[in-house]
């Protein structure tokens, strides 16, 4: 069974004209079931595993077409490895600073279950069209912490 996400990728993905290659289905998949924020080298090594041929450029070009078209995200944190995310919707993420993981962060209101909105002072409404966000925390998850602490 196809998921939603996966789903909503693929339809854009034909919508923009791109064909669906195996090997770029497969790059789509990854990236929108993945809940661990990889890096195109995570993307290619799981890929070369079920393509042996496929380059780590091939990978490249996909991400950028998904970059392109809006249905990816980059995560520039740190001075390691750019990381991706095939969820596109509003999120945070918390990372820890040192083992690197990422973790999305959903901000929900309990009463209503809904994304609380974020507080924009009115004067920036004003001036910018703000057309989207990118939140992200830092510090140490519990086993960074644990370790430090012994």
């Amino acid at each position: 069974m196809i998921n939603k996400r996966l789903e909503q990728i693929l339809n854009k993905v034909k919508k923009h004209g791109y064909s669906l290659t195996p090997q770029r289905y497969e790059i789509i998949k990854i990236l929108a079931e993945s809940k661990n924020h990889p890096s195109a080298v995570d993307v290619y090594s799981k890929v070369k595993s079920v393509y042996p041929m496929i380059s780590l450029n091939t990978i490249y070009k996909n991400i950028a077409m998904l970059l392109e078209i809006n249905e990816v995200r980059e995560i520039k944190s740190f001075q390691s490895a750019v990381r991706y995310d095939g969820d596109i919707s509003p999120h945070a993420h918390i990372i820890c600073r040192n083992c690197k993981e990422i973790i999305d962060l959903q901000v929900y209101d309990d009463s209503n279950d809904e994304m609380t909105e974020i507080y924009i002072n009115p004067k920036l409404k004003k001036e910018y069209n703000i057309t989207g966000y990118n939140v992200e925390f830092f510090g140490l998850c519990n086993n960074c912490k644990n370790k430090t602490s012994n």
